[in-house]
């Protein structure tokens, strides 16, 4: 307890003890660590310019590059230009190599170490961490920082592939090649930090427990030996292979089961910071949240084999927790079903699911956006509020002036004068219902004594409201226009500021029925 403060009150969270770590402290967190220049001295206030060249020259990511750009390539190339020789066992072993890999960076990587979407045995963690590493992407540290930012800093500067800022090149390759901005860098810094304190905080309170979130160890470790965990699963692994079971050329394991295995599970995981993140992909759905870039990419079975599940991404980015990706039960998330294998195996536990109720709740709350997007567009009539005012003798005596002057046809229903000279032609009762009604309430003839009318014939008749009469039953003005327009909760307005009715709470539209004998 802090002093000076109050007895009774809520004690602040310190996060300062929580992000320090071996190394770390409040200072060290906030400040950058500069290297002192002892001979060249620059003096205050003259920045150093590198040439444009040797500045783009330093944004390079070496590691990134050659994992990422110059393998795939090569993989790419090489396969293009030497047609490869079928092996049916090599290619079972692909598969299966493969299919582990994706494993580890889909359920591992991503939903487990990065999101926390469930929690598993160590043993597990081991295996997802070796394994992982196997795909090119750089340590767990290196995944998860940068993909917190992605999410923390969605469409911004600080997001390390924002399609939204470089475009969608930049979100598929790009990054992989270059370094982010200062802005990005620092963010990815801050957030590896803050995940490695988090991980230590945890790993001290569950050091006992087999099944547990991400080991703080196994982390430090990883990230220690994340080189020659590569070199293990590429190249060393693969030569087992082949000297011990498959009785192949070395180079021929290495290159299938090592570099192009490898740029697969690449590949699938770039078209998912891309093409997920397209919101003009002519096939795009955004039923969760439409604010951000990412959406679901709705090409059915083939967007989930192309991404290995991940193609749902607008779910992802609402609900980052969830260890599946989407709601559908028999969707291909390859992930979703190991995490549930391994639950059952009493090797996982804690599998977090968002309800039902929170996953419908956003889907009408954008549904609802979008409905009062496209009412927003459309033409109501002059809110009620807003009409001029006249007594019941103003609107008789200006409704047979005008039409004895200017044809202008006045009519009174529910309390409010409306114009209905432009439809006075086209209404479908005749033309003489129309000029019988001048000047006079035809309330009850529109609801139901004559013929009761459409929802679209009120909606056309809500624009051509011109003012309201104060003194004719203001108890039935309450009762209708009042209480069955959009009032408080049930009205909103479109750009103009006019009243968007829905169906059937129409100002016109009373809860009477006025039936009359013969009434069609």
């Amino acid at each position: 307890m802090s002093e000076g403060r109050n007895e009774g009150s809520i004690p602040v969270f310190d996060f300062t003890q929580l992000l320090q770590s071996e190394g770390l402290d409040e200072h060290s967190l906030r400040t950058t660590r500069e290297v002192p220049v002892e001979n060249n001295v620059i003096p205050t206030g003259v920045k150093h310019r590198d040439h444009p060249v040797v500045h783009l020259l330093k944004k390079v990511d070496v590691g990134s590059t050659i994992f990422c750009i110059i393998i795939p390539l090569f993989s790419l190339f090489k396969l293009i230009l030497s047609k490869p020789e079928y092996n049916a066992d090599l290619l079972k072993l692909l598969v299966c190599y493969w299919f582990l890999s994706e494993v580890s960076l889909i359920a591992g990587y991503h939903r487990f170490f990065t999101h926390s979407s469930y929690q598993c045995h160590i043993a597990i963690q081991f295996i997802m961490a070796v394994l992982g590493a196997s795909c090119g992407f750089g340590s767990i540290l290196d995944f998860t920082s940068q993909h917190m930012v992605h999410h923390r800093h969605i469409d911004t500067e600080r997001d390390p592939h924002s399609q939204h800022v470089y475009g969608w090149l930049f979100s598929l390759w790009g990054h992989r090649f270059f370094r982010g901005n200062r802005k990005s860098v620092r963010a990815v810094a801050k957030c590896r930090e803050t995940l490695v304190s988090t991980a230590r905080a945890t790993y001290d309170s569950h050091t006992s427990q087999a099944i547990r979130s991400a080991s703080y160890p196994l982390l430090l470790w990883q990230d220690a030996n994340c080189l020659q965990l590569w070199i293990l699963t590429n190249i060393l692994f693969p030569f087992a292979i082949s000297k011990y079971f498959l009785e192949l050329p070395p180079w021929n394991c290495i290159f299938y089961l090592g570099f192009v295995r490898m740029s697969i599970v690449q590949q699938q995981w770039l078209l998912v910071s891309s093409f997920c993140h397209w919101k003009k992909f002519a096939l795009a759905g955004q039923p969760f949240d439409d604010s951000k870039s990412a959406i679901n990419l709705n090409l059915g079975w083939i967007a989930d084999i192309l991404t290995f599940g991940e193609a749902n991404h607008n779910f992802h980015h609402e609900f980052p927790g969830d260890f599946r990706n989407g709601t559908g039960t028999f969707t291909i998330d390859p992930a979703k079903w190991v995490i549930y294998t391994l639950e059952w195996l009493n090797l996982a536990k804690n599998l977090h699911m968002v309800t039902t109720e929170q996953i419908e709740k956003c889907l009408v709350q954008q549904q609802q956006k979008m409905i009062d997007e496209e009412t927003a567009k459309l033409k109501w009539g002059i809110p009620i509020e807003r009409l001029p005012r006249m007594t019941s003798l103003q609107f008789v005596k200006l409704a047979e002036e005008e039409y004895v002057n200017n044809k202008k046809a006045y009519v009174a229903i529910e309390g409010i004068v409306h114009d209905v000279t432009p439809f006075i032609y086209d209404h479908p009762g005749g033309v003489t219902l129309v000029e019988t009604s001048i000047g006079k309430d035809a309330t009850q003839a529109f609801n139901g004594a004559v013929y009761r009318h459409s929802n679209a014939a009120r909606n056309l008749l809500a624009t051509m409201r011109v003012a309201i009469i104060m003194d004719q039953s203001s108890n039935i003005q309450r009762s209708s226009w009042e209480q069955n327009s959009i009032a408080n909760a049930t009205r909103g307005n479109n750009a103009d500021g006019q009243d968007v009715v829905r169906n059937r709470k129409h100002a016109t539209l009373t809860r009477r029925n006025h039936y009359a004998a013969g009434a069609a």
